[in-house]
């Protein structure tokens, strides 16, 4: 005779219960299920929110474009910081820190009668003004835009703009300039889609994580070639977001959106544990792995870089504007 944990009547009426491995076999079956469950029913939600932060960007896009009709062509400054050379007001189109003062597409600073900017933990952390007040905002319509569900922080924006795009100069370029010879070449920016020589290769918005608690000025990588034409080092000015380890989303100037996935799993967060210069976790130095010739099949450095501003020459070297 056995003893059972509980127990049911046959068709003869004899009374049998379940025995201690029936039950634990039932349990190990529903707790195979229940991860199963779980694998999978979080995979769904990981792919919901990637699709809704791609739509958040292409919705960017969609501002941009639409701003760009109504402004003489000129897709919106990838800056979110005053024209600190020129000063406010300015709309000197050089290498001045900031072009048209008036096309930001965020406004993450303060001036007289508005502040837009807050500090928390030693981070500082745009309000909803910065984010309404910007020239996107009329085209955008929405705060929750602004942020990808992907992004696990308090701030409110997730996203950065190419700074290759909607300018005469990238963004910074008052200490760049000096650091690659090649910028200081008749090099410009593409400020509308009818000046980008390949819209569905160039890269317009990026998922990133700043150390200053917001996405400082727009994205931007380092494109250094030395004198000798030897290939360049990867230095990084600007890191895709480190929230996923397998990639970063991202949209394209025609319109269409990608997640791309490392070369480098946890590139964001290797980037940001190795800074090389600079203030806070900015201009990293990745020089891939010894003994293996980079390129844009095998590094992530060279894919942003073809991604930047293409079709435009070596060093981004380009006459146009």
């Amino acid at each position: 005779m056995h003893h059972s944990l509980t127990s049911e009547t046959d068709a003869s009426g004899t009374t049998r219960g379940f025995t201690l491995v029936e039950l634990l076999l039932v349990i190990s079956l529903i707790i195979v299920l229940l991860g199963i469950t779980l694998v999978v029913g979080g995979r769904i939600q990981f792919q919901a929110r990637t699709v809704s932060c791609m739509n958040n960007q292409r919705q960017v896009n969609t501002g941009n474009f639409t701003y760009a009709s109504d402004n003489n062509g000129t897709f919106f400054s990838p800056r979110t910081a005053a024209n600190f050379e020129l000063g406010a007001g300015s709309n000197t189109p050089d290498c001045s820190r900031g072009g048209e003062y008036n096309r930001l597409w965020v406004k993450s600073f303060d001036e007289p009668g508005a502040i837009r900017m807050e500090s928390s933990n030693g981070l500082n952390l745009e309000r909803e003004l910065a984010l309404t007040d910007g020239a996107a905002y009329e085209y955008i319509g929405d705060v929750s835009a602004y942020k990808s569900p992907l992004d696990p922080t308090d701030r409110l924006r997730s996203y950065a703009v190419n700074a290759y795009i909607g300018e005469l100069c990238p963004d910074n370029l008052g200490s760049k300039i000096d650091e690659n010879p090649l910028l200081e070449q008749g090099w410009r920016a593409a400020r509308s889609l009818s000046s980008l020589p390949q819209p569905n290769k160039t890269m317009m918005t990026i998922c990133e994580e700043d150390s200053a608690g917001h996405n400082n000025q727009g994205f931007m990588i380092k494109n250094w070639f030395t004198a000798s034409g030897a290939p360049p080092a990867q230095m990084w000015f600007d890191y895709p977001a480190p929230w996923v380890e397998e990639g970063v989303t991202l949209s394209f100037c025609d319109g269409s959106t990608l997640f791309h996935t490392f070369r480098k799993k946890d590139l964001g967060n290797f980037l940001i544990e190795n800074f090389n210069t600079g203030a806070g976790n900015h201009r990293a130095y990745y020089p891939g792995e010894p003994g293996i010739e980079w390129n844009e099949d095998n590094s992530d450095w060279y894919w942003f870089k073809d991604r930047m501003l293409p079709g435009v020459g070596p060093g981004y070297t380009w006459e146009g504007n």
